[in-house]
């Protein structure tokens, strides 16, 4: 038995953050209940690679997830709706701050209904502030909360990470908060309403610098891929044009460090002789490091550095990655299915948890395709067909002409 399973979520979110969120609540055992909007339903089902009537963005957020079409501005549909509020746990949001309001939908009435319900809105700033009915997206948010100004070449122009990191910790903090709030409400029988905030999210991952400038008022700039406090730490290119990643950021592990590279006379030097020393002295050192492993083949150069158990990483790219020995030993990724057979293979849950089988296959579903099923728990069955199979129609003829045929199983 999974440890989430007999949790429902209804889960209103779209894009990255929010499906982030559920998709992890879902893989261990929560019944997630994704409502779409007809009769185009979530953005991410046209995006990216489309392939056999599948998009690879939906199918990697909200794979295992079942879809249920509602709109939410027509009051019989708003009704059902409210109907489940009652047998959920948790209702999960990340539109634009005001905008579950703008359909009657706010935290105290899901709890008039439900008390035991947990309320999570994950957005760009947060729900209050002069900042909280801005639009957000992950580079917007990346720019505001600082990390564009620490990333990027010394000297040169800020830049954002590769990742999508603003949304993903956003959701995870949503996740987070989610769980939290239902151990509560199992405790107490009271939800809770919960804020989660991709620029907090983005503040907390620059813990370690902004520490330190909150101390000391210096304003940090990008500093490639070294690290301002220590060195060496960045990437250095070895005789055969490979570069290896180092991160040695103790003294400890520098004494290793010139133990394994035979270069002794740097225990003598007085510049490198302890960490701050180092990190004030870096181009000194950084530029002995480079002479030794021009000297040294990649390989080679990992073998030295394995004898002292030194920390240290390859630059891989994706297809390196694909074929990396401890992703297939993990089983990280997985095969996300529709159910017309298009297969997407995309990256899976990071956690491994006792008792818990490692997935590898997950179901995608089409737009609407548990709709009937669904909303028959709270309603009678005829009524539910006769309001809501015009719209499963409209979404069917919809999705068929945007790209494909993905039929709901009505």
């Amino acid at each position: 038995m999974k440890p989430l399973e007999g949790l429902r979520i209804l889960d209103f979110t779209q894009f990255m953050s929010g499906p982030v969120c559920t998709m992890i609540l879902g893989d261990f055992g929560a019944e997630v209940i994704k409502i779409e909007n007809p009769p185009l339903g979530d953005s991410t089902r046209y995006g990216n690679i489309m392939e056999g009537g599948g998009s690879s963005h939906y199918a990697t957020r909200n794979r295992g997830k079942k879809s249920v079409v509602l709109n939410m501005k027509d009051s019989r549909q708003k009704a059902l709706f409210l109907e489940l509020v009652k047998t959920a746990d948790a209702v999960v949001e990340n539109f634009k701050p005001g905008t579950m309001e703008k359909f009657g939908i706010t935290y105290e009435l899901l709890a008039s209904i439900n008390p035991r319900i947990v309320y999570t809105s994950i957005s760009g700033y947060g729900q209050e502030g002069p900042y909280a009915g801005r639009a957000a997206f992950d580079q917007t948010v990346q720019a505001e909360s600082g990390v564009m100004s620490i990333t990027g070449e010394t000297g040169g122009h800020p830049l954002k990470c590769g990742g999508a990191i603003a949304d993903y910790s956003g959701g995870l903090m949503g996740c987070i908060g989610t769980l939290i709030g239902m151990l509560d409400a199992q405790r107490t029988g009271r939800g809770r309403r919960i804020d989660a905030s991709m620029m907090d999210s983005l503040l907390l991952l620059q813990e370690n610098m902004l520490s330190v400038f909150l101390r000391n008022g210096i304003v940090p700039k990008p500093n490639g891929n070294r690290y301002p406090q220590a060195s060496p730490i960045g990437d250095f290119l070895c005789r055969d044009g490979v570069p290896l990643m180092i991160t040695i950021g103790t003294d400890a592990q520098f004494k290793s460090f010139a133990e394994a590279l035979g270069q002794l006379q740097w225990l003598e030097n007085p510049n490198f002789a302890t960490m701050a020393l180092r990190g004030r002295n870096y181009l000194e050192v950084e530029e002995e490091v480079r002479r030794v492993f021009a000297q040294y083949d990649s390989e080679d150069m990992i073998r030295l550095l394995e004898s002292k158990k030194l920390v240290y990483g390859r630059i891989n790219d994706y297809e390196a990655v694909k074929e990396h020995p401890q992703v297939k030993f993990r089983k990280s990724f997985v095969n996300a299915v529709y159910e017309n057979g298009t297969t997407f293979r995309v990256p899976g849950n990071p956690l491994l948890i006792s008792g818990v089988e490692r997935e590898t296959d997950y179901l995608a579903a089409a737009l609407g395709q548990h709709t009937i099923e669904v909303l028959s728990e709270v309603a009678d069955t005829q009524t539910v067909h006769e309001l809501m199979d015009p719209v499963l129609e409209q979404a069917a003829a919809k999705t068929k002409e945007m790209y494909g045929d993905i039929s709901p199983n009505q």
